[in-house]
């Protein structure tokens, strides 16, 4: 309900959503990010990436290598759902809850360090970074958008 929800919100606003074409890397040119899907392109000024900290950092450009291996520690543990209600249903979901270890902090505080030095256009949003919950994410992405445009929100 929430994924649809969102899409026809955003598309109702003219944005183009995207399903089923992943991000297979990321290339800065000139300023400018080039996310490659596969069998096709996309350029932007700024990407707001929610994805798991361990699958951006093997996106990221060479250039950016410390931020990817600082990225690569924050793992995540996979889960099982079982579902009574319908036999033979399966959600096969891995690698899905990040795990705050100790210092968690201080590899955010990595991240937020190097992208500030090396002025990269991205931000990071998500469960690898600010809490697992649904409202978490969306609090996280909420305050990505504002960062990326400039905006205060309020509290």
């Amino acid at each position: 309900m929430l994924p649809q929800a969102l899409t026809t919100h955003l598309t109702e606003r003219g944005v183009t959503v995207l399903r089923g074409h992943p991000a297979c890397g990321l290339s800065l040119q000139a300023g400018r990010w080039k996310v490659s899907l596969g069998d096709s392109c996309l350029e932007a000024d700024h990407v707001i990436s929610a994805l798991p900290a361990s699958v951006l950092s093997k996106l990221l450009p060479a250039e950016a290598a410390p931020l990817a291996r600082v990225l690569g520690t924050i793992r995540a543990v996979s889960v099982a759902v079982v579902n009574l209600q319908y036999q033979g249903a399966q959600l096969p979901v891995q690698h899905c809850i990040p795990q705050y270890t100790l210092g968690h902090w201080r590899k955010l505080e990595s991240a937020a360090h190097f992208l500030a030095i090396h002025r990269l256009p991205l931000t990071l949003a998500g469960a690898s970074y600010d809490g697992v919950a649904v409202n978490d994410c969306i609090e996280s992405g909420r305050q990505a958008a504002a960062r990326a445009l400039g905006l205060e929100l309020d509290p």
